[in-house]
């Protein structure tokens, strides 16, 4: 969970410095082919693009668009159709037993793909609760937006990705739907 949780912050977070050093180390390609090797699945060759492409697709996508946005990047929104309804309640609370607080310099609502993300990568010593972040709140997100993606991405990453991810969560899911059997 750990890495899918990396992955999701690295993506999804507004583009900087940070994820163009990554995509030039191909640290965010190794995690992708690790994940996909862990659950036999074929990785996402991510498409070659500069920084700045990201960053206007990025807020096309995510931030503001005058058509209309097309994936509100808010877990909230794919679980109530609107910001800070119940399912952003029990994100919260699910912070609060997991122990995770909000950092004073997130500048951003904590229901946001990137903070989900970061909360799921922190939780590897509790590992049920990063299974019930991603499988509660990321996954509804991306069933309902990446298929948006796939029609409205120009650069083809975002939507690469969270294709992959929502195809891992459904091993997740799988897996974890086969161990609560008898």
């Amino acid at each position: 969970m750990q890495l899918l949780g990396w992955v999701t912050a690295a993506a999804f977070a507004p583009p900087k410095a940070a994820l163009e050093q990554d995509l030039l180390a191909g640290t965010l390609q190794a995690a992708l082919d690790e994940m996909a090797k862990t659950y036999g699945l074929a990785p996402p060759k991510l498409p070659k693009t500069d920084l700045r492409a990201l960053q206007i697709a990025h807020t096309s996508l995510f931030v503001s668009n005058p058509d209309g946005l097309p994936c509100p990047p808010y877990v909230g929104m794919a679980l109530d159709e609107r910001l800070f309804g119940l399912g952003f309640e029990r994100l919260m609370a699910l912070y609060r037993l997991a122990g995770l607080e909000v950092s004073p310099d997130w500048r951003d609502l904590p229901d946001h793909l990137a903070a989900v993300g970061e909360a799921i990568a922190l939780l590897g010593e509790k590992p049920e609760l990063a299974r019930t972040l991603a499988l509660e709140y990321l996954y509804p997100w991306l069933k309902r937006y990446a298929p948006v993606l796939q029609e409205a991405d120009p650069t083809g990453f975002y939507s690469s990705i969270a294709v992959f991810l929502s195809k891992v969560l459904e091993e997740v899911n799988g897996e974890t739907r086969a161990a609560q059997l008898p």
